[in-house]
This record gives C-alpha cells, structure tokens and sequence, in this order.
C-alpha cells in the first residue's frame, strides 16, 4: 500500500473514530442526564414551611418537545434542551395551592423567557388560584419587561434591584417591509390575494402598513393592552388612567425611585436581603427551595380519557410543526373507544391551504358523537381558524390572536436577478402550454395569475362556508368579519368565532362535561417518547453540528421565512410580536 493510500484510509478511520467518539459522548450525557433527573426528580417529601422558587428561564411549548439536541448550535454549545410544557406547568402550580407543606412562592424573574401573552394570562390565572389557598407569592427581578411584570404583578410583593428598571411603556409591534430590497436585487414577489384585510403579502408589495391593517393593528395592541392593564389595576391598586400616565413617563422605565413612587415596586432590594426576608417569613435559619419540576401532580385513576392533541406551529409540513399526519392522529384518537373527549389545542399562525384541508375534513369524518373542544393558544389564526372551527365548543384566551379567514397566493420569480444581473440565459421545450409553471426564473403571464387568483377565490370561499357551516352564522356575515382581518380573543367571542373565554384546563373541563365524566385521565398527543427511544429518534438534529458559513444559514433562514411559505397559504398577516 503507498503512502497516499494508507493516508487516505488513516483520515477516514479518523473521521469515523471521531464521530463515533462524539456521539458516545453526546449519548452518555444525555444518559446521564435522564437518569439524574429520574433520580432527583421524583416526588419527595416536601417539609413544612416550603418555598417554591420558579425562575421561567427556559421555554414552555404547548406540546412537550422531547428533542434533546432543540439547543445544540454547534459543538461551543452543548446545553441540553430544558423546555417544559404549558399543561405540566399549570398542574405544577395547581399542586402548589393544594400542597399544605408548601407555605409560597418566590418568582424569580431575572432570566424570564415569555411563551407568549396567551399563555403567559393562563399562568398567572393559576398563580391568582395559588394566592386564593392562602399561599405568599413575592416576584424579583433586576430588569422587569412588559410580560415579566405583568406576571409579577399577580403577586403579593414585587421586590426590584437597587439599580434595576421597570419597562412599563405600552405595546408596540414593528413590521419590516422588503419590496424595494427585493427590487433592487431582482427578485419579484408574485402575489395573488383575496380580501382587504389580507396583510400577510404586504412587506412585499408595499413600504408602509394599509389602512385597514394599521386599523387592525391597532385595535389589536389596544384589546392586548387593555386586559394587561385591567388586571395589573385589581391586583396592584392603580387605576387605568395612572397606569396608562406611567407608561407614557419613560423616567418612570429608567428611575428605580419613581417605579416605587409609582407603586409599581414595593421595594428596592438586593438578592441577600430578600433571601432574609423569605426566612422570616417561613421562621427558617437556613433558606432551600423547591423546584417546580419537583412538583409531581396526582393523576387520576379513572378509565374515562380526555386526549389533548397539541397542534403547534406553521402548518407547514415539517415534522416538528403542523403537518399531514394529523388528519392521521385525529382519526385514530376520535375513533378511539376509550377516549371520551378530545381537545384540540391550537396555538398556530395558520399555513398551507391544503395541509389545514386536510386536517378539517378528517375531523368532520370522524367526528361521530365524540365532543370535540378547541382550546386556543397564543395564536389560531387563519389556518389556525380553518382546522378549529368544527370543534362543539371553541375556547380562547383574551389576548388570543385568532381569525384572519383569508387566503392569499405568494409565489418568487427572480427572472431581472437571473437573466438581466447575472447575465443568464434560459431556454425551454414543454409538451403543454402550463408545464413550466413556477420556474422561478420568468414571471408568471397574466393568464397564470388570473387562473391562480380563480383558485384562491375558490378556496377562500371554502374556508368561509366551512366557517357557516360550523357556527351558524351565514356566508355574508362570514365574509364580513372575514377578508382576512385578525381578532383577539375578546372579540372573536362577540362576533361568533369564539364561544367564551378561558385556558387550556378550562376547555378540559367542559370536554369532560360535554362527555359527562366527572373523573378522568388526560392523554396528550402528540405521545413522547422516552430514554433511547428519543435519543435515536431525534439524533437526525446532530446535523446542526455540521460547520455552514455565514451565507449558507442566511439562506435557510431566507427559505423557511419565505420561500416555503409559497402556494396558496391561509397565513396570519403578521407573526405579531407584541414588544
């Protein structure tokens, strides 16, 4: 064997030894990991006198995300995944009220992660039941954003850093716009759309919001804010028009004096003094807390099953978001002899026409005389509306973003950019007249896009009388709240779309009502899965480790922000970020 040979195999063996090494490396620790926690996890005994410390620095999905490389960037970051998810969350501060060992609890907000207002509202709604039991809540943190202190203030005392800030100052959203981007580096966004309200194509025809979305917008920001402030008055004792002065006096944000004169805060404090505090409190010398995730609720015994089915994400496909095999899971849970009810938990701006199509019409299929609760999250929004609107009963948070019922085409053609900047020549032999549809580099004809602008109508007419059909309201009245405009929950329940206001436990409660079972057991689907099972499963993620350059990530931040989302969408206008 030469030399060139035995050092090729000698680079291959390394390579193979390497990857190896890095695997069993990642495998141990994830072992290691998932035995500790089944070690110190478990349900111990909780002394008199107790405090639960809940931080909220990590992510809270809807459905349980079992993937443990979801925080693996590249080799430098090595964190596992340590998301939770809403319904464990909600049960843990259940058991906290119920718990007669466990005297409060310290919130300590200082590396809060927001899962959205939506949710946000349904865990402080379960902290107000915590303080109805009897039980202190204190809050602290160094820097209090809007949806940090709006949790906060559900508390008895919101403690601060001498040196700390409140951001108190409304809420905004910022929309970027790219058609002159777009223009100038020869890419030409073909948008065929059905409604007024359709906004969801307006960063690429427009560099400025329509007046019917500016209106929309507004109103929403308004609706959000308004139940923010409505609760943050009962709770802290400052009216609705002080509470709208401090917001508009940015000295208030940037002094910690002013945020206590303000009675926002009631007291500046160091993390030391605070800790003695809590050891007054509890008459203890030495200060241990309990963990939320220590916190194990009773399951019950019964038979009778309510199944959760979490529909999370674009419905766009992928197989971590909302894709086809729904229609699947619904059919196999609602034919189910031993699942009572269903509730089918939505928190999705919307996506694929057909992909939300499909799913519907399953569910109508199998439907039968099983009760199916729609329980809606942070969003459920045109698509998101499309697959919950056949439900029995559709429940929703106030600050839920739902509707939107609209549909819109968005295809991208870089015919300038190819054959005008760089100088590419393209030549074509077809069969039939339409055979080379959506070959990105020449733009659709008008007939194209007259024939597209038919199927959009078709299916937007769909949508609307799927909505009729499902609420008893007729097509023109549909079709009057519909065009695409976006609702809060608030008011999607006074037009029709929403039939009452509450969370995620409360549309559990009314399928097992609507079921007539008193006791039972709730089954969530997606199902996880455990130990190696999900390591295998999911170790496809390690490809994250794969070294991409600058403008390779560019890329596929480009592709799944826009170019996936081509065809015929049911999109929420804008994946409103409220700040």
């Amino acid at each position: 064997m030469n030399k060139f040979s035995k050092q090729i195999w000698a680079s291959a063996i390394g390579s193979i030894t390497g990857f190896f090494m890095l695997f069993l490396g990642i495998l141990l620790l994830i072992l290691f990991s998932t035995l500790s926690g089944a070690i110190f996890n478990n349900k111990e005994k909780i002394n008199p006198n107790s405090i639960v410390k809940i931080q909220f620095d990590y992510p809270i999905f809807d459905k349980l995300n079992t993937n443990p490389f979801i925080n693996l960037n590249s080799l430098a970051n090595l964190e596992l995944n340590n998301s939770t998810n809403l319904y464990s969350i909600l049960k843990s501060i259940e058991e906290i009220g119920e718990n007669k060992n466990i005297d409060g609890v310290f919130l300590d907000l200082r590396n809060f992660q927001s899962p959205g207002l939506a949710s946000l509202k349904e865990i402080r709604d379960a902290f107000k039941k915590v303080k109805e039991k009897n039980k202190f809540i204190y809050a602290y943190s160094n820097i209090f954003s809007k949806s940090s202190y709006y949790l906060a203030s559900v508390a008895d005392s919101i403690f601060m850093y001498p040196t700390g800030g409140v951001e108190f100052s409304g809420l905004s959203t910022t929309i970027p716009f790219f058609t002159e981007t777009m223009r100038e580096i020869g890419v030409q966004p073909e948008i065929i759309r059905h409604g007024k309200f359709k906004a969801a194509v307006e960063p690429f025809l427009l560099t400025e919001m329509s007046e019917e979305n500016r209106k929309q917008t507004e109103i929403l920001l308004n609706d959000v804010w308004g139940v923010m402030l409505q609760e943050i008055s009962q709770d802290r004792n400052i009216s609705l028009e002080d509470l709208n002065k401090i917001a508009d006096d940015l000295t208030i944000s940037l002094l910690p004096n002013k945020a206590v004169e303000k009675q926002l805060i009631d007291q500046l404090i160091y993390p030391d003094s605070l800790y003695q505090i809590l050891k007054a409190k509890t008459n203890k010398e030495e200060l241990e807390f309990l963990s939320i995730h220590q916190l194990k609720h009773k399951k019950s015994k019964s038979k009778n099953q309510i199944a959760v089915i979490y529909a999370e994400g674009d419905i766009d496909g992928n197989v971590d978001n909302i894709h086809s095999g729904y229609a699947t899971t619904i059919k196999e849970i609602l034919e189910d002899d031993a699942i009572d009810a269903v509730v089918f938990r939505i928190n999705s701006p919307g996506g694929s026409a057909l992909i939300s199509d499909e799913i519907l019409s399953q569910m109508k299929l199998s439907k039968k005389d099983k009760p199916i609760v729609v329980s809606m999250g942070n969003y459920a929004a045109s698509g998101g509306y499309y697959i919950s609107c056949a439900a029995d009963k559709i429940i929703a948070s106030p600050n839920t973003i739902t509707g939107s019922i609209g549909v819109f085409g968005l295809f991208f053609t870089a015919e300038e950019l190819l054959t005008k900047k760089m100088k590419l020549h393209f030549d074509n032999v077809k069969t039939n007249k339409f055979a080379n549809l959506g070959e990105v580099h020449r733009s659709l004809s008008n007939e194209e896009k007259s024939l597209i602008q038919i199927s959009v109508k078709n299916t937007y007419n769909e949508f609307i009388n799927h909505v009729s059909q499902a609420r008893n309201i007729s097509v023109e009245e549909v079709d009057l709240i519909g065009q695409g405009r976006v609702w809060t929950g608030l008011r999607a329940e006074q037009i029709g779309l929403v039939d009452s206001i509450g969370g995620l436990q409360d549309a559990i409660e009314i399928a097992g009502k609507l079921a007539n079972v008193e006791a039972f057991t709730v089954v969530e689907f997606p199902q996880i899965k455990d130990g190696i099972e999900a390591i295998f499963s999911d170790f496809t993620h390690a490809k994250t480790f794969d070294k991409k350059t600058f403008e390779e990530i560019q890329i596929e931040i480009f592709k799944q922000k826009f170019l996936n989302k081509q065809g015929i969408q049911a999109l929420l206008p804008i994946k409103y970020e409220l700040n």
